[in-house]
């Protein structure tokens, strides 16, 4: 659990059920390169001077319904699981990766008391489960790898087949693509995740991740990273969680 700051960036995002941009102040960034086909994104905001935003087409549905379950839920309860360091996120031999700090954001589906308390049974395995998705790509895309490298092959091992494939092709905003023989590693300043959950009668049946990651390189570029947006998954039938969409901004200073 580490903390951080921000700055420059570019922009990444992929479908998804939403959950609320992330807070950075900033001047006003370029207009974002964004791919066809999709209604456009208002630009998460931060202190930048350029952007760039993806999507892919998968998740667009469910980035609306998602938002449309969660609006107006209150919060719950934040908690913030022990999870140990990431299993499977960062190469054999790679940086040692620490677990991000996640908490529970708001949880729809859960009004009736009944409901409330089929859920508290779920939430500690949830978040644990949501936040080790989450730290493969962290931790094998940005921080959990030596560098300098050449690829970036264990970044995307939680995200679903469409996903993945539209990942690869935007490897530059997800991951260190543009870095890696330039740095030879990071020091984490902060990576925190908040999961809201939609759980119909209790029962999780999709989240959204808000992920804030910051940290520095070393090397011959040294510069504070932010990366924040937003990961939407749900579980599979193997008891795991999976991201098929993504929401996310990168900036660099």
């Amino acid at each position: 659990m580490v903390q951080g700051g921000r700055n420059h960036h570019d922009r990444s995002s992929s479908p998804g059920p939403g959950a609320a941009p992330d807070p950075l102040r900033t001047a006003p960034p370029n207009r974002p390169e964004r791919t066809r086909g999709l209604p456009p994104l208002h630009p998460l905001p931060t202190r930048s001077r350029t952007g760039a935003r993806a999507r892919s087409t998968a998740a667009a549905a469910a980035l609306v319904v998602l938002a449309l379950a969660l609006a107006g839920c209150s919060s719950s309860d934040s908690s913030a699981p022990g999870a140990g360091p990431t299993e499977g996120g960062s190469d054999v031999g790679g940086a040692q990766p620490v677990a991000s700090t996640v908490v529970l954001g708001r949880v729809a589906g859960t009004v009736h008391q009944p409901n409330k308390r089929i859920f508290k049974k779920h939430r500690k395995q949830t978040l644990v489960k949501i936040g080790r998705a989450v730290d493969t790509w962290i931790d094998g895309g940005f921080v959990g790898v030596d560098y300098p490298r050449s690829d970036f092959g264990s970044a995307f091992q939680a995200f679903t087949t469409p996903a993945r494939h539209d990942a690869k092709r935007q490897r530059a905003l997800l991951t260190n693509w543009k870095l890696r023989q330039k740095i030879d590693g990071v020091t984490v300043q902060k990576r925190h995740v908040t999961v809201d959950v939609l759980a119909p009668h209790g029962h999780p049946a999709g989240a959204t991740a808000r992920v804030r990651l910051v940290f520095r390189t070393t090397g011959d570029v040294r510069k504070r990273v932010v990366v924040h947006g937003r990961l939407f998954l749900n579980p599979t039938d193997h008891g795991t969680w999976q991201i098929f969409g993504y929401d996310v901004a990168r900036g660099d200073a």
